[in-house]
């Protein structure tokens, strides 16, 4: 390798740590993406819930948020893993209902900042791999 490729690449590999450096060091210069996911690990009734909400995407205001439910996907599988205690029918209604409550509240976060114009949902299908749970093919 030559002289000038070697200072080349240290110099890169010098500026793409700096630039890791500031974005970790200065929250404000973060992106965006990163503080919609603070915003919600952040938020204490989000906090007591066994279902992790992530912000997967946000572009021109639209903010794509993961979800263990969607048209492929039913519910109650989801809720039987995170609520073990549902077996009867108004158990699991009672889940399903809190579940709801959830997502309402994580629009209605991310809907108060400024830039976020809407919200749309994303399946979570790691979430269906990592508890063994099928899935119908897309």
């Amino acid at each position: 390798m030559d002289r000038l490729t070697r200072n080349a690449m240290l110099i890169s590999t010098l500026l793409l740590v700096l630039l890791i450096i500031s974005l970790a060091w200065n929250r404000d210069l973060a992106p965006r993406i990163w503080q919609l996911n603070t915003l919600l690990e952040q938020d204490p009734v989000l906090a007591n819930y066994p279902y992790d909400f992530k912000a997967v995407l946000f572009v021109n205001g639209i903010v794509t948020l993961t979800s263990p439910h969607a048209s492929v996907a039913p519910l109650e599988p989801f809720l039987r893993v995170v609520d073990v205690n549902a077996k009867t029918s108004q158990e699991l209604e009672a889940a399903r209902a809190r579940f709801e409550q959830q997502e309402r509240h994580v629009i209605a976060l991310m809907l108060a900042e400024p830039d976020v114009e809407s919200v749309e949902w994303s399946l979570d299908r790691a979430w269906y791999h990592r508890h063994h749970l099928p899935l119908a093919q897309p």
